[in-house]
């Protein structure tokens, strides 16, 4: 028996009356707290589908106003850059706001903004979803490297050497660490995602974001981060320079003339795409845990 019990018991021995007043006062309380709980439930369920009405009303709404400033943003890019073929001081503008942002990563429509370099565009879309498994593997790589060298002979005066040759064969090994992991989508559908990444840490049952680069006018995609909910990490597994490299934004290489003017520029995008992933990698961690939601996918063009 517990001590409640107990001290219930010997309340009722000591006074059986009072005891019995006491229960039927506990059991009415309880009847009215019910009663009060059915006649509220109406009342909090329709404020909720007037919350839920309103929000699904509103969503349309500032969606359209979101494009529609990043519509304009591509405009005003446009003309700057047709005018800055014709003007220095519009080159200068258009070069200065080229990376600029119209929303917030606050904003859900975030995931709408283009990254600009000139006249390329990347798009950004994420998948979220619940991994099923994660499983990481040491794989050995081996790399063989052959050179072969010949020296000539020569004569003189009846006297001389031949020629010879000579090969080597250098064989050198490292490990990558594969990473293979399962995730149920928001739709319900299962997909294996590899990295070689040995940095990223997810276990079953977390939540996680899959943040993807691709071309405009391209699905296809490029992971370049991973958002995990549950331990609030996020994980870059494509670096800017990487970016830039695999979707060829700026590959020119420094010359006698234009060196300053090439590092200048690189430099540029690459902290630019450092500070989208930032900002993307926020934009997960406000948006990306929408479980039993949908996909949040950019506009492609």
């Amino acid at each position: 028996m517990s001590l409640w019990d107990d001290l219930k018991k010997k309340a009722y021995d000591a006074n059986p009356e009072l005891a019995a007043k006491a229960a039927q006062a506990l059991d009415k309380a309880r009847d009215l707290a019910v009663e009060a709980g059915q006649k509220a439930a109406p009342i909090i369920k329709q404020a909720s589908d007037k919350a839920a009405g309103y929000a699904q009303e509103k969503t349309p709404l500032l969606k359209a106003q979101a494009l529609k400033a990043i519509d304009d943003a591509k405009v005003r890019r446009a003309q700057l850059q047709e005018q800055a073929k014709r003007d220095k001081a519009a080159r200068e503008e258009m070069i200065r706001t080229m990376y600029d942002i119209t929303l917030t990563p606050d904003d859900v429509n975030f995931i709408e903004e283009p990254f600009n370099h000139f006249e390329r565009q990347l798009g950004f879309f994420v998948f979220n979803g619940e991994v099923l498994d994660s499983q990481k593997r040491n794989q050995t790589h081996l790399d063989a490297y052959h050179s072969h060298s010949t020296s000539g002979g020569y004569i003189w005066n009846g006297t001389g050497s031949g020629t010879s040759s000579s090969s080597s064969l250098q064989v050198s090994s490292h490990n990558v660490q594969e990473h293979e992991f399962w995730v149920r989508l928001e739709d319900g559908k299962e997909a294996c995602f590899q990295l070689n990444n040995g940095e990223v840490r997810i276990r079953p049952g977390q939540h996680v974001s899959l943040m993807f680069v691709h071309n405009a006018g391209n699905k296809n995609g490029q992971m370049v981060a991973l958002y995990n909910h549950n331990a609030g990490q996020n994980y870059i597994v494509t670096p800017a320079a990487q970016i830039n490299r695999a979707f060829g934004l700026y590959l020119e290489e420094p010359g006698l003339f234009n060196q300053r003017t090439v590092l200048d520029t690189r430099h540029r995008l690459l902290q630019a795409l450092e500070v989208r992933l930032g900002q993307l990698a926020r934009y997960m961690a406000l948006h990306g845990d929408r479980r039993g939601g949908q996909l949040i996918e950019a506009q492609q063009d």
